[in-house]
């Protein structure tokens, strides 16, 4: 192991670690996920119940895959040999032999319910997925758990919508993922509305301190609401709101043991 040490028990240290040794060989390499979140947007931390962090999980280009393999090896990773062989052109799985934490790696693009492609974001932003990208991975669910409706809170309580990336959570990337695929908007303003419905109410009985966060949280996720329906929609979006919900818009991903 050549790479700073052992594998640190606190997967948030052990996150910080991997980008360190990531950026001293020149992987590129960011965090996605709930450690992303909790590193960008810390008022996750205040809200109840606490949120905890286990598997780690990452963005690489597909083209450093190699160079990235060599590298968890060095850090004390064991990888997932069949899942890889099988899933390597855009994701890759390690284990932590330790702690028995999971890295799930994914390459040039995050496939769940939908896609998201992010090979062209992996560099604007240091150690995470750009806010904008991290809001997507999150929103994107269409069976938001307790924990996703924390981090999208957190998310959006810390940072403002924005014209760009510099500014806070770049309005026109959620913008032009939305109006150009019916089933992306079709998910996201439905996790919008509902957790702003969820977050309304827990607002008027919270703690003071949580209760701020809550709401500020709130009205950017209703003012992320009202641009996603007052922007343009593309034909193609067109033609498949024609079909509604008669049709799936979505995947519902395997669970990986």
């Amino acid at each position: 192991m050549t790479d700073g040490g052992a594998i640190l028990a606190d997967p948030v240290a052990e996150a910080a670690r991997m980008l360190r040794a990531a950026e001293a060989r020149g992987v590129v390499l960011r965090l996605v996920g709930g450690i992303a979140i909790r590193m960008r947007a810390p008022s996750v931390a205040g809200l109840l119940p606490r949120r905890d962090y286990h598997d780690i999980d990452l963005a690489c280009p597909a083209g450093s895959a190699a160079s990235l393999t060599e590298l968890l090896a060095d850090l004390g990773y064991e990888a997932s040999r069949r899942f890889n062989t099988m899933n390597g052109h855009e994701r890759l799985l390690y284990w932590d032999p330790v702690n028995g934490r999971r890295v799930d790696v994914f390459l040039d693009v995050l496939r769940m319910c939908h896609q998201l492609p992010f090979r062209d974001r992996l560099t604007v932003d240091p150690g995470t997925l750009p806010l904008a990208d991290l809001l997507l991975t999150k929103l994107q669910i269409v069976q938001l758990t307790e924990r996703d409706g924390q981090d999208v809170c957190a998310l959006l309580a810390d940072h403002a919508l924005a014209d760009d990336d510099a500014g806070g959570i770049a309005l026109p990337r959620i913008v032009a993922l939305c109006s150009g695929d019916w089933g992306w908007w079709r998910t996201v303003t439905g996790n919008l509305d509902q957790l702003v419905a969820e977050w309304r109410d827990e607002a008027t009985a919270g703690p003071p301190g949580q209760r701020d966060v809550i709401e500020r949280a709130a009205e950017r996720a209703a003012d992320l609401r009202a641009r996603l329906d007052a922007a343009p929609k593309t034909a193609r979006w067109r033609i498949r709101a024609a079909l509604g919900d008669r049709r799936p818009w979505y995947e519902l991903p395997e669970e990986i043991r």
